[in-house]
């Protein structure tokens, strides 16, 4: 295990082990804070886990509308994950559970990548603010719960490189088996960054000092290759728009953002998710942190040179930074359905920065180190844990109102407020999905319209189409074409005037209003 020998270091020094200790509960402790986590696209993920899980209990009734369909995507770990937890608790419980491993695992994930490059791993006390960066926010469960696994993988590969043994050959299969079936473009990026490794980490450039480390790839690949035979990645655009049945297609092309809009969007997509400058702030301190640590480092830095191969050896951190950074500028922004490719990996970006500015040790590391990067995941941990909160008292009685809705129904959400005023993104755009989380049956705007979700909508007998983007324009929706067929209609509108049902208004009635939410119900489901 690359965490024992941190583990036993840090017994010999209690001050450093209290400092990891906080620093841990700091980056756990905004996710158990408040009723609601203010993860944009979180809902869909836990309507899909309820679909998975719940699929033949008839008190949800979901496999009357959902097909599942494993084999033509790769999102599965964070699902199954979620779904073996919920044997044992609460659905939401069992998400926070994952996101709390996730949580814990970034900045340890980090310190093993520092150890395993002979670099000071307490600088990974730095990692923590990035646990909150902006594709939590945004939802992206199986992406960021990826990331700790690209670093750890990264870590185990050059203790491989080191000293090859067939215990650890078999974990970095394991690991790196979980990281391609928790997210494709994470593992893309580690097979990247692993080629760099082995590269310039291995002790020779023949095949006798790699060709066993490189192993752990081929099971791997074999299930990249099945999947994307599998899935549209690579469909045309025939093929691509017959796939998915006309559901929400994207545009099949590849688009690419401006290089100059790729540096000046770096701050947004670091630690940017409130509307004022709090995370900025934050951000701020972070760079004069590691600025500190990279000066000082400098400072006591042993002049003496080497040579060949061991100069490459030890400058594999800084060659992995340079080597992410590349890939990011060479990442398209979006493709078919999937985007925001490129911004995603900034975070990553950000916490290569961490080892590749690191060394051996980071002199006078208490004072300029350890305390300072300590007080920042604290100051963190309260700005999250209390916007948190807000967020959860902004939402109101969302519960309250779905509760009045039957089980194992139809729901269609038309959310006219999806942003909140607490978080930067659009919070409450997914908020919809929480009837089939709580009550079962089907919600749409869903992500079974995706190719990326395990569960479908049937080709026969499913809902209406409904146009692309339809989850963000509300205004397009009619009761002709889009709301006959459902039982309920959840609205998120301070509008309480507005009426989406047109001349059809008698058709539909109010169950309950409570704040801006409003329920109403089909008086004939299923006719035009």
């Amino acid at each position: 295990m690359p965490f024992r020998p941190l583990l036993d270091r840090l017994r010999t020094e209690p001050l450093t082990a209290l400092a990891w200790l906080l620093v841990l509960a700091a980056c756990v402790w905004p996710l158990w804070a408040s009723g609601l986590l203010p993860f944009m696209d979180l809902p869909q993920h836990l309507a899909t886990v309820r679909v998975l899980h719940s699929y033949n209990d008839p008190a949800f009734g979901v496999s009357h509308y959902f097909a599942i369909e494993l084999g033509r995507t790769q999102y599965l770990a964070w699902y199954f994950l979620v779904d073996w937890l919920t044997y044992a608790m609460p659905l939401e419980t069992a998400a926070r559970v994952v996101f709390s491993v996730y949580a814990v695992g970034l900045p340890l994930s980090i310190a093993a990548l520092l150890r395993a490059h002979g670099r000071d791993p307490r600088v990974a006390l730095l990692a923590a603010p990035f646990v909150y960066n902006p594709f939590l926010f945004m939802g992206f469960a199986n992406y960021v719960t990826a990331l700790p696994l690209v670093f750890w993988a990264l870590a185990i590969l050059q203790e491989l490189l080191d000293a090859f043994t067939w215990r650890r050959l078999l974990l970095l299969i394991l690991v790196t088996t979980l990281l391609f079936y928790d997210h494709a473009q994470a593992f893309v990026l580690y097979g990247a960054l692993a080629g760099v490794t082995v590269l310039l980490g291995a002790r020779g450039l023949h095949p006798r000092h790699w060709w066993r480390q490189v192993l752990h790839l081929a099971p791997v690949g074999l299930a990249m290759a099945w999947w994307m035979r599998q899935s549209l990645i690579l469909a045309g655009a025939e093929e691509w728009h017959k796939g998915m049945g006309g559901r929400n297609v994207a545009p099949v092309d590849i688009r690419f953002k401006p290089l100059l809009e790729r540096f000046t969007a770096f701050p947004e997509f670091l630690l940017d998710a409130y509307p004022d400058d709090v995370d900025e702030k934050i951000l701020l301190a972070w760079i004069i942190l590691l600025a500190l640590v990279w000066v000082i480092g400098r400072a006591s830095l042993n002049r003496r040179g080497h040579l060949g191969r061991d100069a490459l050896r030890q400058h594999v951190p800084e060659a992995l930074l340079a080597t992410s950074f590349l890939i990011y500028i060479a990442s398209p922004i979006s493709y078919k359905w999937i985007w925001p490719i490129a911004d995603r990996l900034v975070p990553a970006v950000a916490l290569l920065a961490l080892p590749a500015l690191a060394r051996q040790s980071t002199p006078y590391r208490t004072f300029t180190l350890v305390i300072p990067a300590t007080i920042l995941a604290l100051t963190m941990s309260h700005v999250h844990a209390d916007r948190a909160r807000q967020f959860t008292e902004e939402a109101g009685p969302i519960h309250e109102v779905l509760a009045q809705a039957e089980r194992g129904k139809k729901l269609i959400s038309l959310i006219y407020q999806p942003q909140s005023r607490v978080m930067k993104w659009p919070a409450f755009l997914h908020f919809g999905q929480y009837y089939t989380v709580e009550r079962g049956g089907m919600a749409n705007f869903s992500f079974a319209n995706f190719p990326q979700s395990p569960v479908l909508f049937p080709d026969e007998g499913g809902p209406p189409k409904v146009p692309p983007r339809f989850e963000w324009t509300p205004e397009v929706f009619t009761m002709a074409e889009q709301g006959y067929w459902y039982d309920y209609f959840l609205i998120r509108d301070a509008n309480e005037n507005r009426n989406p049902f047109g001349a059809e208004r008698s058709k539909v009635e109010l169950v309950v209003r409570k704040g801006p939410w409003a329920l109403y119900r089909n008086l004939a489901p299923g006719k035009r």
